[in-house]
């Protein structure tokens, strides 16, 4: 009779460790290793760039290719602003202000 409120007792500690893990995030980052090599524009998909936090205590910054192939690229990298300026003259240009003129109907 002893072992089954003893079995119970185990039974729901190891619930509770199971369900506490569950909310435990260990510190990991997404990029194991970056490049310093330069990407050229137009093999760019996406940029994330993730500031420093809990998850993770650097910045990181990845590129995902057209190729759909990502790659995490070294903050300090001298070329990657000069990348950023290309990406957002060229979004600048491709999407114009759109003027709508009303006519009226009669």
């Amino acid at each position: 009779m002893m072992n089954k409120p003893l079995l119970l007792l185990v039974a729901l500690t190891f619930c509770c460790c199971i369900a506490s893990l569950h909310g435990f995030t260990l510190n990991t980052c997404r990029c194991r290793k970056t490049t310093m090599r330069p990407v050229f524009a137009k093999m760019v998909k996406k940029i994330e760039v993730t500031p420093v936090s809990g998850h993770c205590p650097r910045t990181e910054i990845m590129i995902t290719l057209r190729s759909g192939a990502k790659i995490c690229v070294n903050p300090e990298a001298k070329w990657f602003p000069n990348l950023l300026k290309t990406l957002q003259k060229k979004n600048a240009v491709s999407t114009p202000e759109s003027r709508t003129a009303s006519t009226p109907s009669f």
